[in-house]
């Protein structure tokens, strides 16, 4: 395997699996695990498509763009801002979540006060991040192979007490209950404009996002399993506060960690990159713009769980939902023989993905109110 094709793969699966594998048990066992884990293969696949038509809108360009300019080439500028709000709103939730993640892990390992941790978290970060890609990606091909071995390790250690019950439960009024928490968890295509530079072009593209997210589902599964398995209708927000000893705390502790940390810093970097290279704006303000906000927010320690409900149910589905229109107006405006990187399925899927977005976006929007 060349090495510009793994860390391709590592970037992806590195951005898709992070901290929301953290609270897909919790959402699963909700609905009932065999009705919930339906649903995740069904978002898995609608997924895959979402980020198969980011490249495909990505392919059109040359330079490295992020969503705003991307989309707003077929929807028209005048949504440019409109899209970067979405855009801003989706991954500062997921950057609040990360960070008040990761805090609270170092608050249990190193004794500090939450609002301690949350700056160090911020400080240590920065300069990863000012760096810019070539860092991140260095580091993400190792960072992953440990955040793999440690899901595994904390789901087969709560494999003694899995018991059959547990997998039997359902509840029929909310079978769409996991839906946010679940496409937060598969949310891989804000990183396609990097991927494709890394890979050097579109060749290849195709390949890495299916095994991505291949990948991840099998993890989600797997972890899913065994937390639903182990600790039923009481499995914790996050999974893996299930159980309290120095063993399993700091298996747990270092597990957490490592699913949160290299998806904030490459969702940041996500960011950082939109206000500098498709709004002009300078690095240092750039990155000022990409982290103050979640920074502060982070401060107040919002529910973990709810943050990824909100933002995969309403802020990631409406931003889908564009990328599909925006896919429609492409094929509309060029003809399929004129776009380079070409989604098979025609208008079908497109329609198809469509609904499944607008289906979990009404549901989560009901669900709130």
């Amino acid at each position: 395997m060349d090495m510009k094709y793994l860390a391709a793969l590592s970037t992806t699966v590195g951005t898709i699996v992070g901290g929301g594998i953290l609270a897909l048990p919790y959402a699963i066992e909700k609905s009932g695990f065999f009705e919930g884990i339906a649903l995740l293969v069904l978002i898995g696949f609608a997924s895959i498509l979402i980020t198969m038509y980011t490249g495909e809108l990505s392919s059109n360009f040359k330079k490295l763009h992020q969503l705003p300019v991307i989309i707003s080439k077929y929807t028209g500028k005048k949504l440019r801002i409109f899209i970067l709000v979405f855009q801003v709103l989706t991954i500062y939730g997921a950057q609040i979540a990360y960070l008040t993640g990761i805090a609270l892990v170092m608050v249990f390992l190193f004794h500090l006060s939450y609002a301690l941790s949350v700056l160090l978290v911020f400080l240590l970060t920065l300069p990863l991040i000012y760096k810019g890609y070539k860092l991140v990606e260095d580091a993400e091909t190792p960072l992953l192979f440990i955040k793999i071995i440690l899901i595994i390790a904390a789901a087969v250690s709560v494999f003694t007490i899995v018991k059959d019950a547990n997998f039997y439960t359902y509840n029929v009024t909310n079978l769409f209950g996991p839906f946010g928490i679940i496409l937060f968890s598969f949310t891989g295509y804000t990183v396609i404009p990097e991927v494709k530079q890394e890979l050097g072009g579109i060749k290849k593209l195709t390949s890495v996002i299916v095994f991505s997210y291949l990948i991840s589902i099998f993890l989600y599964i797997f972890f899913a399993f065994a937390f639903v398995g182990a600790f039923g209708s009481s499995v914790s927000t996050v999974a893996t506060n299930g159980i309290h000893s120095v063993y399993y705390d700091l298996l747990f502790s270092f597990t957490t960690l490592f699913l949160l940390l290299t998806p904030y810093i490459a969702l940041s970097l996500v960011l950082a990159d939109s206000f500098t290279y498709d709004f002009g704006i300078a690095r240092k303000p750039s990155m000022f713009l990409s982290l103050a906000a979640p920074f502060a927010i982070a401060f107040f320690r919002f529910n973990f769980e709810s943050i990824l409900d909100i933002t995969g149910g309403i802020f990631i589905s409406l931003l889908a939902m564009m990328i599909l229109f925006a896919v429609f107006l492409e094929r509309k405006m060029k003809g399929a023989k004129r776009i380079k990187y070409l989604v098979p399925g025609g208008v079908y899927l497109i329609v198809f993905t469509f609904l499944v977005m607008l289906l979990g976006l009404i549901y989560t929007i009901y669900s709130i109110i």
